[in-house]
């Protein structure tokens, strides 16, 4: 079975582009927002980022249907992990002089 290659100048792009946003990621990290829009906006870079390398460098975007299976389905239980921590930790302090807290 042939295997399909990418090209190097798509390497070099997507290296270029992931470059670019880690530098967005510490620009942003130094803008005045208010709130957990620091953490929210550094978890979408992030993720871009993490979607660029696991596409390109992982060769991900030729595999099998199999492949994008097992992504969507480790990707929809991360998710469920991230939201409900990030449930646990914004609300804690809904609940003042709560004893063990």
């Amino acid at each position: 079975m042939a295997e399909r290659m990418i090209a190097t100048r798509t390497y070099v792009i997507v290296c270029i582009v992931l470059i670019v946003l880690t530098v967005l990621t510490v620009g942003v990290s130094f803008l005045p927002l208010v709130g957990i829009w620091h953490t929210v906006i550094g978890l979408l870079i992030a993720a871009c980022k993490g979607s660029l390398v696991l596409l390109f460098f992982m060769h991900v975007i030729h595999s099998p249907r199999l492949t994008w299976i097992v992504i969507g389905v480790t990707s929809f239980w991360v998710v469920i992990l991230f939201v409900l921590t990030l449930n646990d930790y914004l609300s804690r302090g809904m609940i003042p002089f709560t004893p063990g807290h």
